[in-house]
């Protein structure tokens, strides 16, 4: 794709310029003209002689100069003509501003793979459609519609909302300076990831940001994010996705499919491509004015300077909160902080200066923490009082910063009265929030990607013991059969192909097989009714627990008579007789859920009967690797019962992260699974006493 033209154009027409004063066509053509760009400008219109006192051309055909890029402004249903007139003038690259493409519905959806077809016969880099162009400010190229053009900065944005462009240019006009600022509408050719690889090579963008209501290629995004943040220079990530309620989310038929849900799955793809969430557009600002505006610290040591109590110890619950460690100041930096605070101050962290601290004495106070090697980053908070000085303080501030490179953000809790020291603060990039919390939330998106930056290996695993043929045999005959779910035995099968340790289990049809099959395994079994119409077993009384050989003829007379009372329109096929697990296990949950548009889902977590209460479990989009499926299991509030804890000894972890292993790679063999449920597996300190109890797959549609 021509990005290079398409953001560096030398010349550029405007299909659709209008001279129509406040129209969308008049402004993008006035925009391109009054910033300083020092390319061409062609405005096409047929019904128009001049604009701009520049001449109109009747079509692009009729500029005999070479154009660059198009700007296209016209109704949706005549853009594929003036699009294919652009690719035949051997135009490299097309923004469409016009809407009406599959936003609008099926007729819209059409002219959209009409425009895509275009483009790719032409070989165009093509922005949009529906969108509301970009800004390039280092060559004072506005070519959209938004009022303002930033100061040339560092930051790279992109926004699938161009009113949400809009909002963000007017709100930090004043706070963040930008490289590029792209509004990107549908998406059609140029989405997420091929902007973010294309940022990511300009060596003037420091850091990356988009907005998105929703991504389609999740796996690609991983790799993308990954590779940015291996790359020799740090290039943080910053997203905000919207639709993070449950509202709309399809039901389920798995405990699986209720954990996973499309807010959480988002948190997760974001986690697993080093994409640090923004939750808000507030938040979102205040991230890219912290990564822009800091290096990446050592590490998660923040040490708190204020001079007041209060917000001191807002900011330390916010900072422990969000991940951070409030660095324990050494014994020498304490008593050199003693000796420039007054008595009633604290030389412990949080710093506390007192509500009298002149420039001064917050000068002094910084230069003696951040000398200290046990902080990484500094949060300075500062309200004001009667003899606080706002200019002063905030020049002291950017001394420390230049002269200890250390990440810092600045908390000014006020407006008027500190307008002079944030206006030196600004000038001089130091990172500014309003509240002690905003800092801390966003030193410690700083430190967690310093941290991802040390852990960007990525160890795939080396599985054996896999028979995918025989799995196959099995998922293709349910498609063949056009049922939506595997049976228990027929899950049992397939996971047990992949390496899943299962109980003896046998399916029996009469009372006599099943007293047969008890004799087999010769200690207490269970009892589990086969039916393709029943989901959850104990529901509707198809399950009973620990019944010994003797009594099994009886148990399943008694077990057919209960099911057929309580569902009497399912269709009965059996029961399966299945070996009693050893006592003591720990039960753990295994799962997968498809996710449209990202990819599928691995879920591991706390199992058994309390799987829904606690929701204890986390999510990786496969494939995975050794590190994600052990930061997985990390983030699980239940892992120290895993590890072992108190002198009581943990599960055998490698038997469970090879588990994990083996699931991914049974959604990657086989993508038509959109729902397994492994649960429980029963899991122990010796690995041959693992177990898997019960099983659901769930095939799409």
């Amino acid at each position: 794709m021509h990005l290079d033209t398409l953001f560096t154009p030398q010349s550029i027409a405007v299909i659709g310029a209008s001279t129509r004063t406040g129209s969308v066509g008049y402004t993008l053509t006035e925009n391109l003209l009054k910033n300083g760009y020092a390319g061409k400008v062609y405005p096409v219109n047929p019904k128009a002689d001049r604009l701009f006192d520049r001449p109109c051309y009747k079509s692009i055909s009729d500029i005999s100069q070479a154009v660059d890029l198009a700007i296209i402004i016209v109704p949706a249903g005549i853009v594929p003509t003036v699009l294919r007139e652009a690719g035949e003038k051997n135009v490299r690259a097309a923004i469409i501003i016009s809407s009406g493409f599959k936003e609008s519905g099926a007729e819209g959806k059409a002219l959209e793979e009409a425009v895509i077809a275009i483009a790719r016969e032409f070989d165009m880099a093509l922005l949009g459609p529906n969108c509301l162009g970009f800004l390039h400010p280092a060559l004072g190229l506005n070519a959209s519609f938004a009022k303002r053009l930033p100061h040339a900065g560092s930051i790279a944005f992109f926004s699938q909302s161009g009113a949400l462009c809009t909002a963000l240019l007017d709100l930090t006009a004043d706070a963040l300076d930008f490289s590029h600022f792209v509004s990107i509408g549908n998406k059609a050719m140029l989405g997420e990831n091929e902007l973010l690889r294309y940022f990511a090579k300009d060596e003037n963008v420091k850091t990356l940001g988009f907005y998105t209501e929703g991504l389609t290629d999740g796996n690609t995004l991983i790799r993308t994010g990954r590779e940015i943040l291996a790359r020799a220079e740090a290039k943080p990530i910053i997203a905000l996705k919207s639709g993070t309620t449950t509202a709309g989310v399809s039901a389920t038929s798995s405990h699986t499919g209720a954990l996973a849900g499309s807010d959480r799955a988002y948190s997760a793809l974001f986690k697993q491509a080093r994409i640090i969430r923004a939750t808000n557009l507030e938040q979102l600002t205040h991230f890219l004015t912290a990564f822009s505006h800091n290096p990446l610290p050592e590490s998660n040591r923040l040490a708190i300077v204020t001079n007041a109590g209060g917000l001191g110890v807002l900011a330390a619950d916010a900072a422990v909160t969000n991940g951070l460690r409030m660095a324990t100041l050494s014994k020498e930096t304490q008593e050199k902080l003693t000796t420039i605070l007054p008595k009633a101050g604290s030389a412990l962290n949080p710093v506390d200066v007192l509500g009298d601290a002149l420039a001064d004495r917050y000068l002094a106070a910084m230069e003696i923490i951040v000398a200290d090697d046990q902080v990484d980053m500094l949060l300075v908070i500062m309200t004001p009082q009667t003899m606080t000085q706002a200019k002063g303080t905030a020049e002291a501030i950017v001394h420390i910063k230049k002269q200890s490179g250390k990440p810092i953000i600045a908390v000014f809790a006020g407006q008027d009265s500190f307008a002079d020291g944030l206006a030196v603060l600004q000038k001089n990039n130091i990172a500014t929030v309003t509240y002690p919390e905003a800092g801390a939330g966003a030193l410690a998106a700083l430190a967690q990607v310093a941290a991802w930056r040390k852990e960007i290996s990525a160890t795939l695993f080396s599985l054996e013991n896999i028979d995918r043929e025989k799995a196959a045999i099995v998922i293709n005959a349910v498609k063949n059969e056009n049922r939506p779910a595997l049976t228990e035995k027929e899950a049992s099968v397939v996971l047990m192909a992949y390496g899943f340790p299962f109980l003896a289990t046998y399916v029996v049809r009469d009372k006599g097989e099943a007293t047969s099959a008890a004799e087999k395994i010769s200690k207490k079994v269970a009892l589990k009714i086969i039916s393709p119409d029943i989901i959850h077993k104990s529901d509707v009384g198809g399950v009973m627990l620990d019944v010994e050989p003797k009594d099994v003829a009886e148990a399943y007379e008694k077990l057919m008579a209960q099911v057929k009372e309580r569902a009497p329109e399912a269709r009965l096929e059996g029961a399966l007789v299945v070996e009693m697990a050893q006592k003591g296990g720990l039960e753990i949950i295994l799962g997968l859920k498809k996710e449209p548009g990202l990819g599928t889902l691995v879920l591991a977590g706390l199992g058994g009967i309390f799987v829904e209460t606690f929701k204890d479990t986390a999510l990786r989009f496969t494939p995975l690797t050794r590190e994600d499926t052990e930061e997985m299991l990390h983030e699980l509030k239940v892992y120290p019962l895993l590890s072992g804890t108190r002198g009581k000894p943990g599960i055998h972890l490698e038997t469970l992260i090879m588990m994990i292993a083996r699931l991914s790679q049974l959604a990657q063999d086989f993508p038509e699974i959109a729902e397994l449920d492994i649960n429980p597996v029963l899991a122990f300190p010796e690995s041959e006493n693992f177990r898997v109890l019960d099983a659901r797959i769930r095939l799409e549609k």
